[in-house]
């Protein structure tokens, strides 16, 4: 039988069972289905706003947490202290310590058989200077930075300063000084003048240190062997 007359009878026996008839095929319309990515996901989750936040917080904190920082000198080493290789860096390094009252500095200028011949009327006035070495005068100073009020700034002016030299190892230095120490004992002057005469050798490890101190008075100004006694009584 041809397929003409196959289909009449087909589509009667559906018209019998009631079944309902299958659609028709269609062809795939590739155009109307074109394949759309799916939309990117949020980046705006809590974790990427605790790193945005972050972010803001180091930025607008100042960029100095890259940078490096200067450290800090150590307790009990602070202030100005250049290596004496000169004996023109030991009188400047007597001069910082004495301005930023530093004890450790003070102690480092000094040779171990330091000596100190006080001025004339403070040596009549005050029996202290028998046997005055480097631990008298390490003592006294630690005495007048103690006593110093707070946040002294001490003002030690050197004058018609002099080198002479005595040998290779040895230069002597001269100056006329002033010198004002703000302090809380009612005993001792807070200012002083005189002339100074310090013989400054140079060791064996190479350096300089201040050897030996002269004091002497200018007028009748208190001199600073009178500061020195009475810091050590």
């Amino acid at each position: 039988m041809s397929r003409r007359n196959d289909e009449p009878t087909k589509r009667r026996a559906d018209e019998t069972t009631g079944a309902p008839l299958p659609a028709p095929l269609r062809f795939f319309d590739a155009s109307a289905h074109r394949f759309n990515p799916p939309a990117p996901r949020s980046l705006c989750g809590p974790a990427i706003r605790y790193l945005l936040l972050t972010a803001i917080l180091i930025l607008f904190s100042g960029c100095s947490l890259f940078e490096t920082r200067t450290p800090e000198p150590p307790l009990g080493e602070a202030g100005t202290f250049v290596q004496p290789d000169t004996p023109e860096q030991v009188v400047a390094n007597v001069e910082a310590a004495v301005e930023e009252l530093s004890p450790t500095n003070y102690r480092r200028s000094l040779a171990d058989a330091f000596t100190y011949k006080p001025s004339d009327t403070a040596a009549q006035q005050f029996n202290v200077w028998s046997g005055w070495d480097r631990s008298s005068e390490e003592r006294y100073f630690s005495a007048l930075v103690a006593a110093a009020t707070v946040n002294a700034v001490p003002q030690l002016s050197l004058n018609d300063q002099r080198f002479e030299i005595l040998s290779e190892t040895q230069y002597v230095f001269e100056a006329n000084y002033v010198l004002n120490v703000p302090h809380r004992d009612p005993d001792a002057p807070t200012d002083v003048q005189g002339h100074l005469v310090w013989e400054l050798l140079q060791d064996a490890d190479g350096l300089w240190r201040l050897a030996q101190w002269t004091d002497q008075e200018l007028g009748n100004n208190a001199s600073w062997s009178t500061l020195k006694a009475e810091f050590v009584q």
